[in-house]
């Protein structure tokens, strides 16, 4: 009498399984990597044409430092005082002195406004300031 030595069945299909698994840590991973790489630009701030304006390469953890025609500070959505912009500064400067600071200035900005920030910038020890700008629109 032979006695059968395996007990494996025989499976035809396809285990789902391990595919639906890789799957979902796919999406995962995509998900987390969006949230993180979203770049702080307010809409409501038209910055300045300049012809050697460019699309910049956007990085993650640049912080952008939008200023609105009528002088407030917004990042991250947030308005911020000059005191808790140069609070926030601060911060960062005690983790990183080279962080990259991108100030967004309306064109309607006031220069006092702009130079107010850089200042506020240089007093935190943040020496990594650039101003954006877009490249001028195509004559129509």
């Amino acid at each position: 009498m032979k006695f059968r030595t395996s007990t494996q069945t025989e499976h035809n299909g396809m285990n789902l399984v391990p595919m639906i698994d890789v799957l979902l840590i796919l999406l995962i991973f995509f998900i987390v990597t969006f949230a993180m790489a979203r770049f702080e630009t307010e809409v409501n701030i038209s910055v300045p044409q300049a012809d050697s304006g460019k699309t910049a390469d956007q990085k993650v953890g640049q912080i952008y430092v939008n200023i609105r025609a009528d002088g407030t500070i917004v990042i991250a959505g947030q308005e911020l005082t000059d005191e808790q912009l140069a609070a926030r500064f601060q911060r960062q400067a005690a983790l990183d002195k080279r962080q990259a600071i991108i100030l967004r200035g309306d064109v309607k900005t006031a220069y006092g406004d702009l130079f107010r920030v850089l200042d506020l910038c240089h007093k935190s020890g943040l020496h990594h300031v650039s101003f954006a700008s877009q490249a001028p629109k195509a004559a129509q």
